[in-house]
């Protein structure tokens, strides 16, 4: 029914790629476009009036860009914004997100939209659109104590020795992860004793500016991984588009050599998070902390499980501040989590195991 479809808000100062998305999205029987609007300005006034649910959003627009349309709107409601970029606006993109958009989507090239990039575009916008709506946590309570006792168990016999000693940090994510991403390192803060691996999905078109973001506004030192290297402490290596970033063991016991991979896709996915936590889990074992944010679809999931049964500590996000709890909820479904925890939590769950 009609109630029941998802609300959608369409701002871009082009006419035709207002009609392309358009027509696009109302050809999904769960979206139903309820107004379009050319520039920042009017999307305020538009947002008032329809209280959609999604709005998708450009960021170079005349009289009120994207940016500044997102702040505004974000001060009076709450509606799941998208920000579309080109190329030449990607970096602009970012600071989208730290206006308080949910993910950053490159605009579709509409000439060459194959049906299954098109599902995957809608998919994608209504997956963000209905987590973000129902906003409320699903009962994982259950699910962290039990593993949490478990591992509570585990530590009566490794208190002997060395608690809670880790020689690396892994961190997948997809769909939302940039902002979710940037969120843990802003809170892991400088001077981190661990080196950061990350492997994140995304486009060829945003890897570099994604990794000098996270480097302009976290006090991490953020670089793209390259072959060969030595991973050094208190510094983030990000996977580059198209190539898998996987671990090699080091000439010393608890080191590892950066390795980018160029084997077929997994899950139709390259990089994989998968790829980074099954090659830390053969090297790290229970020296290893894994994190898994935001994101479709499962990948990161089998890799966890890895790293779980290796003896390493694992962390899911929780469904609550997820743009799409699909990644977590599959790593969580098999039991692949000790902890479950908020985005804003997991910064400092880290540190104190530290």
């Amino acid at each position: 029914m009609e109630e029941n479809k998802i609300k959608v808000l369409i701002v871009d100062d082009s006419a035709i790629v207002r009609a392309m998305i358009k027509e696009i999205m109302e050809s999904d029987i769960r979206f139903t476009v309820v107004g379009i609007a050319e520039n920042g300005e009017k999307a305020i006034s538009q947002n008032e009036v329809l209280s959609p649910d999604l709005i998708v959003m450009d960021i170079n627009m005349p009289i009120m860009d994207g940016i500044e349309a997102t702040k505004e709107i974000l001060k009076t409601s709450s509606p799941a914004i998208v920000a579309f970029t080109t190329e030449d606006t990607v970096r602009i993109g970012y600071t989208c997100i730290e206006a308080g958009a949910l993910e950053i989507i490159q605009k579709p090239n509409f000439s060459t939209m194959t049906t299954e990039v098109l599902q995957e575009f809608c998919e994608k916008l209504a997956l963000i659109s209905e987590n973000h709506k129902k906003n409320s946590p699903t009962p994982l309570k259950s699910i962290e104590h039990e593993n949490l006792n478990i591992e509570k168990s585990n530590n009566i016999k490794q208190n002997s020795q060395s608690s809670y000693t880790y020689d690396i940090l892994l961190i997948g994510a997809s769909t939302g992860g940039p902002a979710a991403i940037q969120t843990v390192l802003d809170g892991l803060g400088e001077n981190f004793p661990l080196p950061i691996l990350i492997t994140q999905h995304i486009d060829a078109i945003f890897d570099e500016q994604f990794t000098k973001w996270l480097n302009d506004t976290t006090k991490v030192n953020v670089t793209l991984a390259k072959d060969g290297i030595t991973p050094e402490a208190g510094k983030a290596y990000v996977a580059p588009a198209n190539t898998h970033l996987v671990l090699k063991p080091g000439l010393k016991k608890g080191e590892c050599i950066i390795s980018l991979s160029d084997e077929p896709p997994l899950h139709f996915l390259k990089p994989a998070v998968d790829k980074l936590f099954f090659s830390a889990a053969e090297i790290f074992n229970e020296k290893a902390i894994a994190v898994l944010l935001t994101g479709m679809g499962k990948d990161g999931a089998e890799g966890l499980k890895a790293i779980f049964d290796h003896g390493g500590y694992t962390i899911c996000e929780d469904e609550s501040s997820c743009v799409v709890f699909g990644m977590p909820r599959a790593a969580i479904e098999a039991g692949a989590a000790k902890a479950v925890k908020n985005l804003s939590e997991i910064a400092n769950f880290i540190k104190a195991r530290l």
